[in-house]
């Protein structure tokens, strides 16, 4: 370099030099996978768990028995042994699909149906933890399951070229619908 250089015209920023591909108004999605799989891994993850503490009692579980005696206390009176193994194999089965993104949507409801159970069953026990018996944490998880009932699985995960991930939102609607009734059916057959 020459000592008469003139440094005014060089970049001042690490990202001034960076250019736009298209338009201003595409679109950027680039860590959009990668997002999309922390939500379904932390989602399912977190629900499989919670299937496994209810079918076989692992991680400090109460098992089938003791599940269903719980969901006594929350106001199921009716069929809460045959609850507790549907809600069970829905957490672990829809967990795991989730997890490795596969029926996305169909997983995601049977996940948001449990957790607006869940969330039914709580509701009166005010919001936070510690205030009684809260339900803002399966309030978060019912609304993960049903962020993915309309995004999909994203890009990383096994499904490839399904209708609901080409043009997920009809079959989020219909999943979502899947899911109200699910809950509503719960509620008026074991309560």
């Amino acid at each position: 370099m020459s000592s008469g250089d003139d440094f005014s015209q060089q970049p001042t920023s690490l990202l001034s030099d960076v250019q736009d591909d298209g338009p201003d108004d595409t679109p950027r999605q680039g860590g959009l996978g990668l997002g999309l799989l922390i939500l379904r891994v932390g989602l399912g993850a977190t629900m499989g768990a919670h299937g496994l503490q209810h079918l076989f009692g692992l991680f400090g579980g109460p098992g089938i028995s003791g599940f269903a005696r719980m969901l006594e206390t929350f106001g199921y009176h009716k069929q809460t042994t045959l609850l507790s193994w549907i809600t069970g194999i829905v957490e672990l089965g829809g967990g795991a699909l989730v997890v490795v993104g596969l029926f996305t949507p169909l997983a995601a409801a049977g996940l948001l149906g449990v957790a607006a159970n869940a969330v039914y069953a709580k509701v009166h026990g005010g919001f936070f933890e510690g205030q009684g018996q809260g339900f803002e944490f399966e309030l978060l998880l019912g609304l993960s399951a049903l962020s993915l009932l309309f995004t999909g699985s994203g890009p990383i995960s096994l499904e490839r070229n399904t209708p609901w991930r080409k043009r997920p939102l009809p079959l989020g609607l219909v999943s979502l619908l899947l899911a109200a009734a699910a809950a509503v059916v719960v509620i008026v057959l074991t309560r």
